[in-house]
């Protein structure tokens, strides 16, 4: 046996030299596989605190770096078809009611472990047109938030759909179709978001 090895020796050598490459090579895949998920966006959108058209729609930032906030889309879907409007500012707000100019807006830094509210179905729908479409009209409603990454320029999303229905009395209930937010990470989804953006732009 000692003889086997001795004259084996060199091989066994190349053989655990490349077994202990192999291991810090699954390892370092695994610590960067590892790292890249815990510093990637994770945008939460929810809604709370009321009930029905007074219920507000919140934007929390999951992730380990802060994001930039830069717009809020809502899109709306009827019988007719479906409208998307942009409702990033605070268009129902008035210079009395503001403090500082940065309350008539949605954009802006988001903190990690930080949220904010965007606003209610009824501010969303005063935003989204001149002549809002009436609630009762409504059979979805799916808030798209655009921002950005802080440590470098990267577009990211996040959106989640939700389906109305009403009672007898015509008061309308919000339920979300999914229990969590859809994350656009995806190139091709990042750049549907990136052109939709660039569509507004003069």
């Amino acid at each position: 046996m000692f003889e086997w090895l001795s004259t084996h020796s060199n091989s066994l050598q190349v053989i655990l030299s490349g077994l202990t490459a192999l291991i810090w090579i699954v390892y370092l895949q695994v610590f960067l596989v590892s790292f890249r998920r815990q510093r990637r966006p994770e945008i939460i959108i929810s809604l709370g605190a009321g009930a029905g058209t007074k219920a507000s729609w919140f934007v929390a930032n999951l992730g380990l770096e802060p994001v930039f906030i830069v717009d809020v889309l809502v899109r709306l879907e009827t019988e007719d078809g479906i409208t998307e409007a942009v409702v990033t500012d605070r268009t129902e707000m008035n210079d009395r009611e503001l403090s500082n100019p940065g309350e008539a807006t949605n954009q802006g830094p988001l903190a990690s472990g930080a949220f904010m509210s965007i606003g209610t179905l009824d501010t969303l729908l005063h935003r989204s047109a001149s002549q809002p479409i009436p609630v009762s009209d409504l059979k979805s409603v799916t808030i798209v938030v655009a921002a950005s990454m802080a440590a470098r320029w990267s577009l990211v999303g996040a959106s989640r759909q939700y389906r109305l229905s009403f009672d007898e009395e015509g008061a309308p209930t919000i339920l979300a179709t999914k229990i969590d937010t859809d994350q656009i990470r995806s190139r091709a989804g990042r750049r549907a978001l990136l052109r939709k953006l660039e569509s507004r732009l003069g």
